[in-house]
C-alpha cells in the first residue's frame, strides 16, 4: 500500500535549536485500515474509497449514542517499542459521514498499554467533519512498553453518527 504521502508529512526531519536536523521518526505500526472495532450498537464494514489515502477504509454506524463513549470503539496494534521521552504522533485519517452535532463530531483517540489496567500513554480528542482529514495527537511517553505491548484505541461513542476510518500511523522520535 502506498503511504508515502502522510508518512513524508508526519516523518518529515525537524529542525533542531542548532540548526541541524534531527532524525525522521520511525514508523511503530504497519500502517493500514485494517482496524478492529467493537461493542454492542454498531456496525461496521470496509469499503474501498479512492479519495482517502491508501484506498480504503472502515465504515462504522453507531445507531444510538451508547450509555459510555468508551462502550464502542476502535484498535490497531502497534508492534515496535516505546521507550520513555519517546516523542510520539499518533495520525489517522478519519471523517463524519453522517450524524453527530451541527455536521462536527468529537472522538477520543490514544496509544495504551494492550492489556489490563489500559493505561494511556497519550491522548486527546480530535473533530471529524465531513471532510476527509489526516488527525493527529501526540505527546511524550511517560513509560518503556516493549514491542507488542501498546496499541491504538479509539473512543467513539460520543455520539450517534457514522464515520470512516482510514489509514493509521504511529511515529516515534527518540
Amino acid at each position: 500500500m502506498n503511504y508515502v504521502i502522510a508518512v513524508t508529512l508526519l516523518a518529515s526531519p525537524i529542525a533542531v535549536a542548532d540548526g541541524q536536523t534531527a532524525a525522521a521518526p520511525v514508523i511503530l505500526n504497519e500502517p493500514s485500515a485494517n482496524w478492529s472495532v467493537f461493542g454492542a450498537g454498531q456496525t461496521h464494514k470496509g469499503r474501498k474509497d479512492a479519495s482517502v489515502q491508501g484506498g480504503g477504509a472502515i465504515r462504522v454506524t453507531i445507531a444510538a449514542k451508547p450509555a459510555n463513549p468508551w462502550d464502542v470503539g476502535a484498535s490497531s496494534t502497534i508492534k515496535g517499542a516505546i521507550a520513555k521521552g519517546d516523542k510520539l504522533v499518533l495520525a489517522f485519517w478519519a471523517r463524519l459521514v453522517e450524524g453527530g452535532n451541527g455536521g462536527r463530531t468529537q472522538i477520543a483517540g490514544s496509544i495504551q498499554q494492550a492489556e489490563a489496567p489500559y493505561s494511556p500513554v497519550i491522548g486527546g480528542s480530535v473533530e471529524l467533519t465531513a471532510e476527509w482529514k489526516l488527525v493527529h495527537i501526540q505527546g511524550i511517553a511517560a513509560n518503556d512498553y516493549t514491542a507488542g505491548t501498546a496499541n491504538i484505541a479509539l473512543t467513539l461513542g460520543t455520539a450517534a453518527h457514522t464515520i470512516d476510518l482510514g489509514p493509521v500511523f504511529v511515529l516515534k522520535n527518540s
